[in-house]
């Protein structure tokens, strides 16, 4: 028996982005996608914040989410908050903190 396709997987990003019952936050994240025509989310393995910045920078124009790790970033303060945010907010990406509680070992 062929399973059915989700009406959504025919849609274009910008069309499912306009969607009235998707959060807000999903919306925004598919217009991005579209906007960019990527949907590219680079995961920031440094450890400090000048290398975390310089990366955002470098980067941002072309992804569309910045996974970070602010548990190895040595020097972790709200200025790496701040320039993250003003990064973000200049070059349309989103920031998603990846916290590590689950794969803790006993």
């Amino acid at each position: 028996m062929a399973s059915k396709r989700h009406s959504s997987r025919s849609q274009t990003f910008s069309a499912r982005a306009e969607s009235e019952t998707l959060p807000a936050l999903s919306s925004y994240l598919l217009s991005l996608i579209a906007i960019k025509q990527s949907n590219l989310c680079v995961s920031a393995d440094v450890h400090t914040t000048s290398a975390l910045l310089r990366l955002a920078e470098e980067i941002g124009d072309s992804i569309c989410l910045l996974k970070t790790h602010a548990d190895i970033v040595d020097d972790f303060s709200d200025r790496t908050i701040k320039g993250l945010q003003d990064i973000a907010k200049r070059k349309y990406f989103l920031i998603f903190e990846d916290r590590k509680f689950g794969d803790i070992g006993s």
